[in-house]
């Protein structure tokens, strides 16, 4: 299974295809929809999002709510459209604009937000909403969390509510750290043969690809260089779920860090890059936090990584024969996931009464 995107933050269109993905998934219109709203009414978002609707289309691979097997096409409409791209030769320090403006040699900083801004990220997540119901009815559950916002550790809906309206106030923006977890996962799934097989290669691309995530961690993450291997023996949960890039049978576990959202409306230090004076790069429509917008793009990241790994590993062109072959594997490793092995459960657990 793989998909692509296409389109730019202010062009008629975004466009999404999702090639591979089987036949027989139940997905509505109003699945879809929740999921892009999700996205787009996240906590912290900028003006635009009150603009935007996120209008669209499933124009191939479904009829009558039901996928073909065909590829998919999802066509997003945008309401702020540009008939003509403005010019701007001063790039935005922490965004793709530098980079992108050299790596194509031009002095139009907004040919590259165009492509490069998370707004790209609507076409993703209404393409991984089909990723998303198929791992919903295979068992398998996909959910978010925000670990941390600014300094806050303690995040309830009050006291990031607080927070944000004290960034807001101060023309500041915000970092913080999102966990996702996807429970129920039959184990097998991944690869060791080949290093581009592992799972936890391909999570980590995954996850990393979201715009705004600096970092990423499995499990225990960097925990796990503190402890001894005795102490690390007691604790295999602290795995995140995959041995060997394989899943183990137990909850997949993963947390990225988000940078504050760099665009600030006080403005920062940049340059013209067709004069060469020093000057500002102000913006006025940044987010005042992506982490909880990110949060929900990485579970459809998520989801598509994983459906793709469950298509790898059961075959089947059709949701009914995927599904059979899901029930008949859990029955094969359930007893094993029960009893545990060794290397995913503590020493000294219980284990199978002799016969």
């Amino acid at each position: 299974m793989r998909y692509l995107t296409a389109g730019e933050s202010h062009g008629k269109y975004l466009a999404g295809i999702l090639e591979g993905f089987p036949a027989g998934v139940r997905v509505t219109k109003q699945y879809i929809a929740a999921q892009l709203k999700r996205r787009r009414q996240a906590p912290g978002r900028s003006a635009r999002q009150a603009i935007e609707t996120d209008s669209f289309e499933v124009v191939s691979g479904i009829q009558k709510e039901i996928t073909t097997g065909a590829p998919i096409t999802v066509l997003i409409k945008n309401i702020k459209v540009f008939n003509e791209l403005p010019f701007s030769s001063v790039p935005r320090p922490g965004h793709a604009d530098l980079a992108g403006m050299l790596k194509y040699d031009t002095l139009n900083a907004a040919l590259i937000r165009e492509r490069a801004s998370a707004r790209e990220t609507a076409a993703r997540v209404a393409l991984g909403s089909f990723a998303l119901r198929l791992n919903e009815l295979l068992g398998v559950c996909i959910n978010s969390r925000i670990v941390s916002l600014g300094g806050l550790n303690e995040i309830t809906a009050q006291s990031a509510a607080v927070e944000l309206k004290r960034a807001r106030a101060a023309g500041d923006t915000l970092g913080g750290v999102f966990e996702i977890t996807a429970e129920n996962l039959p184990a097998g799934l991944g690869n060791f043969n080949q290093w581009d097989a592992k799972l936890t290669s391909r999570m980590a691309a995954a996850l990393m690809s979201v715009n705004g995530v600096k970092g990423f961690e499995l499990g225990g993450g960097f925990k796990l260089a503190t402890l001894s291997g005795l102490a690390a023996a007691k604790t295999p949960e602290l795995s995140g779920g995959l041995d060997g890039g394989v899943t183990n049978g137990r909850a997949l576990v993963m947390r990225c860090a988000i940078k504050p959202v760099p665009g600030l409306k006080a403005g920062t230090p940049s340059i013209n890059l067709k004069t060469f004076k020093n000057t500002e790069a102000v913006s006025k429509t940044s987010d005042t936090t992506a982490v909880f917008a990110a949060a929900v793009i990485a579970e459809h990241a998520a989801a598509l990584t994983l459906a793709g790994a469950l298509l790898e590993k059961f075959g089947g062109d059709t949701f009914e024969e995927i599904k059979q072959r899901v029930k008949l594997w859990r029955l094969k490793t359930g007893k094993k996931l029960a009893y545990g092995c060794a290397v995913s459960m503590p020493m000294a657990v219980r284990r199978p009464a002799k016969r």
